[in-house]
């Protein structure tokens, strides 16, 4: 059942860090700001948040609809699109060191994007999963403007304090919400990863020892 393959990723806890590191996370923010242009995540809100496709139907990067909410496109286009079918990489994507990171699970990953959330931005409370039927999980690599009191991750009570360019496990089943008080934007690399036995190794045999 998927739902088991999940717990044996949650069983080390809600959020932890894994050994991958990309050494240098403002260098790729600049690169990202230096070559393409953010779009609105969700334009049907009004809300200061912004992405860079990683992950799209054809590799292009309008954010359309990768960015969008899924469920409001495919009722307006009558189309049927799944997080699945956002499985081909960006040149976004294409960060050498990135690149080397994700090399083990490249062929796993679907709608992931660079998420920038700039001042007042923010998620409500939420959760990304629902029901018994888990076909993925999310990493999160934090990049820059993460930590209060510039900025508030809240995850099951808890608000994280992230270690910069770390590769993280996030349970994003448990209710969290973020929120940009800063004049700085917040940068974090968000990515939607298959949950199969690769992925699962690819987490659990790499913790970060404390």
């Amino acid at each position: 059942m998927s739902l088991e393959k999940y717990h044996f990723l949650t069983a080390y806890g809600t959020v932890y860090e894994t050994r991958f590191r990309l050494q240098d996370p403002s260098a790729y923010v600049k690169w990202t700001e230096k070559n393409f242009e953010y779009v609105r995540y969700n334009p049907r809100k009004d809300i200061n948040r912004w992405g860079l496709s990683l992950t799209s139907l054809d590799g292009g990067m309008s954010g359309t609809p990768d960015l969008d909410s899924l469920l409001d496109y495919n009722q307006e286009n009558n189309t049927k699109y799944r997080e699945k079918d956002f499985c081909v990489h960006t040149p976004a994507y294409n960060y050498p060191e990135l690149v080397d990171i994700l090399k083990p699970i490249e062929s796993d990953l679907f709608r992931s994007h660079v998420l920038r959330i700039d001042k007042g931005g923010f998620f409500p409370a939420h959760r990304d999963f629902y029901g018994m039927e888990f076909d993925s999980y999310r990493i999160i690599i934090p990049l820059q403007c993460c930590n209060p009191p510039a900025f508030t991750f809240i995850i099951d009570g808890k608000i994280q304090v992230w270690n910069y360019g770390r590769v993280y496990f996030v349970d994003t089943a448990k209710m969290h919400y973020l929120f940009n008080a800063s004049f700085e934007p917040t940068y974090m690399i968000v990515l939607n990863v298959a949950l199969n036995k690769n992925t699962i190794e690819f987490i659990t045999k790499n913790l970060r020892a404390k």
